[in-house]
Parts: C-alpha cells; sequence; structure tokens
C-alpha cells in the first residue's frame, strides 16, 4: 500500500469518526432538551391542577357558608325583581353587606260573565339578608364588590367567588393554605404526570418575597418554576406559587441515562478500533518495509559468498589449478567457508522463526555463566586482535550459576560481542565486565567505544529485522535478527536485557539473569 494512499485513508477514517461522535453528541443534547422541555411541561401542568385544586377547595368553603342565602336567591331568579344593597361599617372595622331583593308575583283571576273578563292579582314580596365580613383594610374591594352585587343577584348567579376573594384576601395566607396539603396535591399531580422527583415548594407575594408558607429548605434564589395564586376583585394576583427541584437534572437524565451510556460505550469502542486499526496498519506498513529490506539485504549478503563460490569453482575447472594440489585445497576451503557462512544467515532466520512460534527447545541445565562469557570472549578476541583492537575483561561475579541452555546462551553472547565489534571505529575497545546484583542476578556487561546511538534508535534495536542505517545505505552488514533473538533468549532464561548509549560516545549491554 502506497504511503500517500495510507494518509489519505487515514484522513478521511479520521473525518468519519469525528463526524460520527459530533452526530452523537448533537443527539444527545437534543434528547436532552426534549426531556427537559416536556419535564418543564409536566410541572407547569401540575402547578395549574394545583392551583385548580386549592381553589376549589377554598371556595367551597363559601358555598356551604352561604349555601341558603345562594338557594334563596336561584329560586326566584325568574321573576320580576328588584335588587338592592347596603354596605355598613361599623366602629370596630366589621362590614355588613344587607341585600334586599323585592320580588313581584302576579296571577290571572277570572271574571265571569258575558265578556269572559279577568283581572291580574299583583303581589309584592321582599326578601333580605344580611352577610357579615370581617375588618376589611381594603376600602377599594369593598367598592368593587357593591358595584356589581346587584347585577349578580338579579341574574340569580351570586358570585361566591367575589366574597371569597374579598373575605379570604383579608386573611394571613399561613390561615388560607398549609404547607402540607399544598405539598402533597402538588406531588400527586406530578406523580401522575410520571415526574417522580420531589419538589421545594413555597408561596410568595405578588412582589415575589417569601410567606411563611414554604418547606423548610426553599431557598428563593432557586425558584424556577411560578404561577399565580388567588386573585383580588381586580383581577391581580395576590399570590405565586413558586417551585424548583434539586435533583431536576437527575429526574430529566434518568429515562437517558442508559441511551447516554451506551452511545459513550459505543463511541469508545468505534475510537479504540479505529485506533487499533491505524496502530496495526501503520505497524504492519513498517513491517512489510523491514522484511522487504531484510529480504534485499540478505540476498545482497548471499551475493557475496555465492560469487565467491562461483569463482572457486571455477578456478577449480581450470587445468593450471587442477594440477596444484595447495590450490586446490585453497579454493575448496573458501567454498566450505562461504557456504558456512551462508548456512549460519540461514540458520539464523530459522531460529526466530522458530522463536516466534515459540518451538525452539530450551535445555535447561546448570551453567557457569561467567566460564561461558569467557568462552565467548575468548572467540572474539581473535578476530578483534586483527582488527589491532583489545577486549578488556573483568570478572567479579561470586554467584555465577544459572539454569540455563548453554548453546543458545553463548550465541547470545556472541551477538553481543559481535555488535560491540561491528559498531566500533577503528582498533575496537571492548571492556566485558560481570558482577551481582543487589538481588543476586549476574549481571554481564558489555561496552564498546563505538559509534553509539540516538534515544529512538536505542527504542527499536531489540525489535526484529530492525537495523540502524543512514538514508537508504546499512552502514552495517546484517539482518536485524541478532538482538531479537538476544533478547527472546533472555526472556525464555526470566532474565532481561537493555542497554545505554550515546552518540559518539559508545553503548553498553545489560543482560540480567536470575541465579541458583
Amino acid at each position: 500500500m502506497k504511503k500517500g494512499f495510507n494518509k489519505i485513508l487515514i484522513i478521511l477514517m479520521s473525518v468519519a469518526l469525528i463526524g460520527l461522535v459530533i452526530i452523537q453528541f448533537y443527539w444527545t443534547q437534543k434528547v436532552f432538551v426534549s426531556h427537559t422541555e416536556e419535564f418543564n411541561g409536566r410541572v407547569y401542568q401540575a402547578l395549574n391542577e394545583t392551583v385548580d385544586e386549592v381553589s376549589k377547595q377554598e371556595l367551597n368553603q363559601y358555598y356551604k357558608r352561604f349555601e341558603n342565602v345562594h338557594n334563596d336567591f336561584k329560586a326566584g331568579g325568574d321573576k320580576p325583581q328588584v335588587m338592592s344593597s347596603q354596605l355598613v361599617q361599623d366602629s370596630a372595622g366589621t362590614t355588613y353587606i344587607t341585600l334586599t331583593r323585592y320580588i313581584l308575583e302576579r296571577s290571572v283571576v277570572p271574571l265571569s260573565g258575558q265578556y269572559n273578563d279577568s283581572l291580574i292579582r299583583a303581589d309584592l314580596y321582599s326578601q333580605e339578608q344580611v352577610l357579615k365580613i370581617p375588618k376589611d383594610s381594603g376600602a377599594n374591594m369593598i367598592q368593587n364588590f357593591t358595584i356589581d352585587t346587584e347585577e349578580n343577584f338579579k341574574n340569580s348567579n351570586y358570585t361566591i367567588e367575589r366574597l371569597a376573594r374579598l373575605d379570604a384576601g383579608n386573611k394571613p395566607i399561613d390561615k388560607r393554605l398549609d404547607i402540607k396539603v399544598l405539598d402533597s396535591i402538588f406531588t400527586r399531580e406530578l406523580r401522575k404526570r410520571g415526574v417522580q422527583s420531589h419538589p421545594q415548594l413555597a408561596v410568595l407575594k405578588a412582589d415575589s418575597t417569601m410567606t411563611k408558607v414554604a418547606t423548610e429548605e426553599f431557598d428563593n434564589k432557586e425558584r424556577e418554576y411560578t404561577i399565580p395564586i388567588f386573585y383580588d376583585n381586580q383581577e391581580k394576583p395576590q399570590y405565586l406559587i413558586s417551585t424548583y427541584f434539586p435533583d431536576k437534572q437527575l429526574s430529566i437524565l434518568g429515562p437517558i441515562i442508559p441511551i447516554v451510556m451506551l452511545t459513550i460505550i459505543f463511541t469508545i469502542i468505534i475510537i479504540s478500533v479505529f485506533s487499533l486499526a491505524i496502530y496495526y496498519m501503520q505497524l504492519q506498513r513498517n513491517i512489510s518495509e523491514i522484511k522487504t529490506d531484510f529480504i534485499n539485504n540478505m540476498t545482497h549478503e548471499f551475493k557475496t559468498p555465492i560469487a565467491t563460490i562461483n569463482i572457486a569453482t571455477d578456478a577449480i575447472k581450470n587445468d593450471k589449478i587442477i594440477a596444484d594440489p595447495d590450490r586446490v585445497k585453497y579454493y575448496a576451503d573458501l567454498i566450505k567457508q562461504e557456504n558456512k557462512r551462508m548456512n549460519a544467515q540461514v540458520e539464523m532466520v530459522l531460529r526466530m522463526a522458530k522463536l516466534e512460534r515459540n518451538q525452539v527447545d530450551i535445555n535447561l541445565q546448570e551453567v557457569n555463566i561467567q566460564e561461558l562469557v569467557k568462552k565467548s570472549v575468548s572467540t572474539m578476541r581473535f578476530i578483534v586482535g586483527n582488527l589491532n583492537g583489545t577486549i578488556f575483561e573483568d570478572y567479579q561475579a561470586s554467584s555465577v550459576l544459572i539454569d540455563g541452555d548453554s548453546f543458545h546462551l553463548e550465541n547470545t553472547l556472541n551477538n553481543i560481542l559481535d555488535n560491540a565489534r561491528k559498531y566500533s571505529k577503528e582498533n575496537p575497545q571492548i571492556f566485558v565486565k560481570t558482577y551481582n546484583d543487589n538481588e543476586g542476578n549476574i549481571v554481564i556487561e558489555v561496552k564498546d567505544e563505538g559509534i553509539g546511538m540516538s534515544k529512538s534508535v536505542l527504542k527499536k534495536i531489540f525489535d526484529q529485522f530492525y537495523r540502524e542505517e543512514t538514508g537508504n545505505v546499512h552502514n552495517v552488514k546484517g539482518h536485524g535478527l541478532g538482538l531479537a533473538y538476544v533478547r527472546k533468549i533472555v526472556e525464555l532464561h526470566k532474565g532481561q536485557v537493555f542497554a545505554e548509549s550515546e552518540v559518539g560516545k559508545g553503548s553498553v549491554f545489560y543482560i540480567k539473569l536470575p541465579t541458583k
């Protein structure tokens, strides 16, 4: 897959994912707003029903109180009548309303005679009722009441409501309403509409100041829903019912929390899958590039011994060479040496393949790891000596016995030492040291004064197929399998391997293995 196409694909997937997340949060917000509006509507419906219920209860008291007056006037409502009213206020401030009704009742009296005539008889009745209204501080209310009273009585619809407003309006609000009753009615109406949240409730004056009718925890600053209750005879509200819900958000979110949680979970899953897809896409692309580089590099590595073998084979066919046994032996040894070199490279690849599939058999036996280090150093010393280099040894470990596979451990040590040689400058200087740490492990330290590594390279050196390079040209021959093999073997021995390095100053490799 081309790198440019890869970037375009990632950008398109990112845009799609961001768009999906935005849409999810947009619809979640829309659902929340919708539920909030629905909640507010239900609260106002419950408040209106509560006001109606409270008003009816108060009005019924006045209907019962003036039931006789109301029935009397209603009975003669279809007869000709004249109404009059008189207001008298005594020195104590008590108002008396005298309502007088004059009813004219007509009857026809037939007369005998030839003209078959008749007389109309008219009887005039009067009816008087006195209403006592407690002390009233609202003179305007009394005046307004008297203006309309006669008309109301004439229509046989004596408005007890107006009398109730006049009478009850002079009482303190705490005498008219009980907060427990009010709260009970309001809560009942809320439950009818599916609102489970419990309100804080209060009755306020028309100017929104507090009255005594309120729940204990009501905070006037928090009020959210308010509607009028109890009007005067000028149709102006005397009081307001106000409420709010401390757990409003929870009540609104309650029904949609499962949806929101599922949305969040699925969004996280989508983001995680998308991130993993991008990660593995990049990883596979990097692995593909590394493997391609490995194949190219291995092909290059094989070219040299194959070319050498071809030259040696052609040389042996020469009559002059065949006649010279020493030269034949020389070319035969050269062919064998190059064959072993290719075989070693193939073996390394096969070992890594087995390690990847966990098919390597580790034959654990008691091994003196320090003696194994000395053996590897002895082998490497000959190669380093030919390069005018030196290996310095410092063996301080006292606990040196481990459970290990000597074959794989020796290959591991040879790889570390060979790396120190390959990445050193002219006249390589290599320092080998062993010691025991505070936990009783044996630590093998291999230090060189070579080219060193940057921090970014240091993080990847134990990855399979990875090799440091400059541009497209590898500075040192190899397949990028040596240190990957080292890490696998050390981990199979329950140990640790790590490195420290600085560009231009060399590197230090540490192998830590548990001792017996």
